[in-house]
């Protein structure tokens, strides 16, 4: 519109933008270190955030994304590198199966704190737009998704209150599981035009 670059209407994270991206640094062992999962038999997917004790950001600073795996070697898989085992939380409130097999397999997930999508939503949202949740830029699956969840739009080209292909988007759903469990509502609100 008159020139001017914008993102389109739909986005969800329209705040995101590159200036939440950084190269990658060592973070320091003392960090208190957090990791969001999404399960699924294909999609298993785990965003690990470290929390800076002195500004209270947060850096994503590794993704994982397998399938096929038992639990057991998914917890293997994910842990591999890492300095301490992270606080985590994971799934769908109806995914208590997933979190006991995780369990089993030596990774404590407890359950989301929040359960609504569209507060969670609402908590990664303000997170990005306090500039709170910085992402590094090797992080490229979260990356794109956090630039492409999108509303669906209904048949006069509105946006609805329903997530296009949600099911495509586990890196922002395993995002909304860590966030919403560690931080608090701070009343920031999606656009929704």
């Amino acid at each position: 519109y008159r020139g001017r670059v914008t993102k389109p209407r739909h986005l969800i994270f329209d705040c995101f933008t590159e200036e939440h991206c950084i190269p990658s640094f060592k973070i320091p062992d003392d960090w208190q270190r957090y990791l969001g999962l999404d399960f699924g038999g294909i999609n298993t997917a785990g965003i690990f955030l470290a929390e800076d004790p002195q500004s209270k950001k947060l850096y994503c600073y590794k993704e994982y994304w397998a399938g096929k795996k038992t639990a057991k070697d998914h917890v293997g898989d994910m842990l591999l590198g890492e300095v301490a085992i992270p606080l985590c939380y994971g799934g769908a409130k109806a995914e208590g199966q997933w979190r006991q097999e995780f369990r089993d397999g030596g990774l404590s997930v407890k359950q989301p704190k929040v359960s609504d999508v569209w507060l969670g939503v609402n908590i990664v949202y303000g997170e990005i737009k306090s500039n709170n949740l910085i992402v590094f830029e090797e992080c490229a699956g979260l990356i794109f998704q956090l630039n492409n969840y999108r509303r669906k739009y209904d048949s006069l080209g509105n946006p609805t209150d329903e997530i296009h292909n949600k099911n495509e988007y586990h890196f922002c759903d395993a995002t909304r599981y860590i966030l919403a469990s560690i931080r608090k509502y701070k009343g920031t609100m999606i656009a929704f035009a």
